[in-house]
């Protein structure tokens, strides 16, 4: 079983990775942290919590987060996420308290106290985990990984940016926070565009039809969630979940090794996530710490939504 720590700022395809990781069994979540980005960490962290207490799991702490960048200001994703952040759906005011300590605070706490038996996965910027490195920079050596969604790679026809023309949101809301996280040592795997905006890797309209079919209270979640955003793309990425489906089953996937540097200072090209692969580039990349997603298994993919996020397992 993996033992996670989800830190994420939850927005629509961070609520479907909520939904995933709470219905598969090879993984437990031990805590929360939210941190700005798809909205304020304020939403965020309250979207956390409606969420937990939907799922029935009021026991998993949440703490609250970066407020904003490492170093400088960046716009939210309130237009695709909704001014809220789960978009259509509406839930209970969240009775669960936060826990007292700052979001880089239980992370370092959990690492410590799980070591190599835990797993970092980062669904939004990666403010709260360049926090927690800052202060305690042994972290990478004591944890056992990290998987992100994040980055625009170029490894694929699909791998340009969604903030920008070759960056991805996540590392460009705070690449500083970014190429402190890469530059760390710390073993991580990425899930970028490349494979999430694959159109084979998508959740198309059938898929989606089928998955909000039956009636409930976990399909009404999922149409207000997606419903909108599905008619309006003709479909969905599923950028969160799949970050979340490699934590659950890392055979669906395959992946290549770059040493990846993150820019912080181009005009046009903030936060791309760059990778080289001339050949006399090979045996750095070779032992380097990054993993990024370049192929999914696509129905055994699909299925693992369709079961999981839609059924609840």
């Amino acid at each position: 079983m993996k033992r996670i720590l989800l830190d994420t700022d939850p927005g629509v395809d961070d609520a479907l990775a909520f939904l995933l990781a709470f219905a598969s069994p090879e993984i437990k979540v031990e805590a929360v942290t939210t941190v700005d980005g798809n909205v304020d960490v304020e939403k965020g962290t309250r979207n956390a919590r409606q969420l937990l207490e939907f799922l029935g799991r009021d026991d998993v702490p949440v703490a609250r987060g970066a407020s904003h960048p490492m170093l400088r200001p960046m716009g939210n994703a309130e237009s695709f996420h909704g001014k809220m952040g789960l978009m259509d759906v509406v839930l209970l005011e969240p009775r669960m308290k936060v826990d007292k300590r700052a979001a880089a605070q239980l992370i370092i706490d959990e690492v410590n106290r799980l070591g190599k038996e835990l797993t970092l996965v980062a669904i939004g910027p990666l403010t709260n985990l360049a926090a927690a490195i800052l202060t305690d920079p042994t972290i990478p050596e004591k944890v056992g990984g990290l998987v992100i969604m994040g980055g625009a790679f170029s490894l694929t026809p699909y791998g340009s940016g969604n903030a920008n023309a070759v960056a991805e949101f996540n590392i460009w809301h705070d690449p500083d926070a970014a190429k402190l996280v890469f530059d760390s040592g710390i073993p991580m795997v990425c899930a970028g565009l490349d494979t999430t905006m694959h159109p084979d890797y998508r959740m198309n309209k059938a898929m989606y039809a089928e998955m909000v079919v039956k009636k409930g209270k976990r399909s009404e979640l999922i149409k207000g969630l997606c419903g909108v955003l599905v008619e309006r793309y003709n479909g969905f990425s599923l950028h969160d979940p799949m970050a979340m489906a490699y934590v659950a089953d890392p055979t669906m996937f395959k992946t290549e090794k770059y040493k990846v540097e993150v820019e912080t200072t181009g005009t046009h090209t903030i936060g791309m996530t760059v990778v080289d692969r001339r050949r006399y580039h090979r045996e750095e990349n070779l032992k380097a710490n990054h993993e990024v997603i370049v192929e999914v298994d696509a129905p055994r993919f699909h299925k693992m939504i369709s079961d999981r996020v839609g059924k609840g397992g």
